[in-house]
């Protein structure tokens, strides 16, 4: 018997996520906005190099989580003031992934993760959600998956202050994309290690972390 590895398999199996995953979208998505949306401006240019590996498998294994977890459930599109919205679970459920440990996870710091689902209260009309998070590294020595869940109750002035904050960077990325001129950088702290258009930020902090990392 002879093995050998199949270079050509593995890129058609990523090809096959990025398509799936990254295709051409029309419109603004809340997930345009909840993320930097200069990223989301050379995204909707199609000027964005091919996501790496990486971010495919981070894509797969989230995707993966949410159909076994709910295997009935289809994301139904809502659009609410000209933006897109596709809650995980239309009755009111997030479903997400992460490599934190689960001992360490605090739900209140993944302030992305919040706005997102604020941003699904508007479109759903409610004030209550949930959020199912699968821990892919768990808690425990070796790491076992695990996973949890977390009721959300939201305040009616969380949910439009939330809005209105995404109504505001609708509009930025909207005006950038008219101009064809990139929006001034808003991402946190972490996003450029899983962002494809970091090259194209060398005026930004995010790219200067990127050059020490390398260095390193």
């Amino acid at each position: 018997m002879q093995i050998t590895k199949n270079e050509k398999l593995r890129e058609e199996i990523f090809d096959n996520i990025r398509a799936a995953v990254s295709g051409d979208r029309q419109g603004i998505h809340l997930s345009d906005l909840i993320y930097c949306t200069r990223k989301a401006y050379y995204r909707k240019q199609g000027l964005s190099p091919k996501p790496t590996n990486e971010l495919c498998i981070l894509w797969l294994t989230g995707f993966a989580f949410q159909a076994f977890m709910f295997p009935l459930d289809k994301e139904i599109p809502i659009m609410v003031d000209g933006i897109h919205c596709t809650p995980d679970i239309p009755t009111g459920i997030e479903v997400k992934s992460t490599r934190q440990s689960m001992r360490k996870f605090v739900p209140e710091g993944m302030h992305h993760w919040l706005k997102q689902i604020l941003g699904y209260c508007k479109a759903l009309n409610k004030l209550e959600y949930d959020l199912a998070v699968m821990f892919v590294c768990g808690s425990y020595s070796p790491p076992f998956p695990d996973l949890d869940c977390w009721h959300i109750q939201a305040t009616e002035e969380e949910v439009e202050n939330n809005w209105n904050e995404l109504l505001i960077r609708k509009q930025r990325l909207e005006h950038a994309l008219a101009e064809v001129n990139p929006p001034e950088p808003d991402c946190a702290d972490w996003e450029w290690e899983y962002c494809e258009n970091i090259d194209y930020c060398q005026d930004t902090t995010c790219y200067r972390k990127k050059q020490l990392k390398e260095k390193k």
